[in-house]
């Protein structure tokens, strides 16, 4: 685990080579196929028999896409306008990591989703309810901070674990209180460990962090996200909740004419050096074996 910009993929890849083993991707966002720059997904291997070059092919959990010679499972499993429940992903993750123990291989779980993270670390029992769009529709046209105080006047604990910010767990969470009667946070519920794990996590200190991320975001613009948001947006229109993210979200205001290009970069690197922060207050309740990398 570690902040976004980390080197997570490099030094997964590593330890893979170096085990034998496979990465099992652990991002709510690299899961859904065409999201690739604004995601950091790392570069595919084009000739790879499931996978186009311009990595827009949809496969099932089972089938890795090829990144340096290593198999990184859990890419490109949806389209973006079949959301993924953390539900789902945490079955899907379960599935791909005892079929990479059954051949006696190591899986290397990396990603930056703090939740998706410890879902598979603690084996939380998750409830397994579908998506109700209509519902998903209504609240979305809310503001954020309103969904947020619902949420805390329903179930102030799952505000612990739930980011302001983060509009799309907020509203899984009504969705969910709202079809079950129950707490979020009640059917959110640590079991027993499934694997035994070791948790390892990259921190470079902040000042390098900080001039990744600069970098980072600076090569997605350099890489065509502009014309990768225009095609999300001709394929799916515009008001795609996946456009609303971290990166997207920038890149649309500006496309439409909403903010200048020197704002739109300012925006980006301001919101991910955020991010990179709220996740390494997450994950200080975690046991971690930091490496200043």
């Amino acid at each position: 685990m570690g902040p976004t910009a980390s080197g997570k993929t490099d030094y997964a890849i590593q330890l893979a080579k170096e085990k034998g083993g496979a990465v099992v991707s652990a991002d709510s966002r690299q899961v859904y196929a065409g999201m690739d720059i604004g995601t950091a997904k790392p570069s595919l291997a084009v000739n790879h028999k499931y996978q186009s070059p311009n990595m827009t092919a949809v496969h099932d959990v089972l089938t890795p896409d090829m990144v340096d010679g290593v198999e990184h499972y859990l890419f490109n499993i949806r389209t973006p306008d079949d959301q993924l429940t953390l539900a789902e992903w945490q079955a899907a993750a379960f599935k791909v990591i005892d079929n990479i123990l059954e051949q006696g291989r190591t899986p290397l779980l990396a990603g930056g989703t703090m939740l998706y993270v410890d879902s598979i670390i603690y084996n939380y029992d998750l409830p397994r309810m579908a998506v109700d769009e209509e519902l998903r529709r209504e609240l979305e046209q809310k503001d954020t901070n309103e969904l947020y105080q619902e949420l805390a006047g329903l179930d102030k604990e799952a505000t612990e674990f739930i980011e302001r910010q983060n509009k799309r767990r907020i509203i899984r969470a009504l969705e969910v209180i709202k079809g079950t009667g129950r707490p979020f946070s009640e059917l959110r519920k640590k079991k027993p460990p499934r694997y035994e794990v070791r948790v390892t996590g990259l921190n470079p200190g902040w000042p390098k962090l900080d001039n990744r991320i600069e970098k980072r975001i600076r090569k997605m613009i350099d890489n065509g996200l502009a014309d990768e948001v225009e095609g999300l947006q001709k394929k799916y229109g515009k008001d795609l909740v996946l456009l609303k993210t971290i990166n997207y979200k920038q890149m649309a205001e500006y496309l439409a004419g909403d903010i200048g290009e020197n704002e739109m970069l300012e925006k980006m690197v301001r919101v991910n050096k955020r991010y990179a922060r709220r996740q390494m207050s997450w994950w200080r309740r975690n046991e971690v074996q930091w490496l200043n990398c």
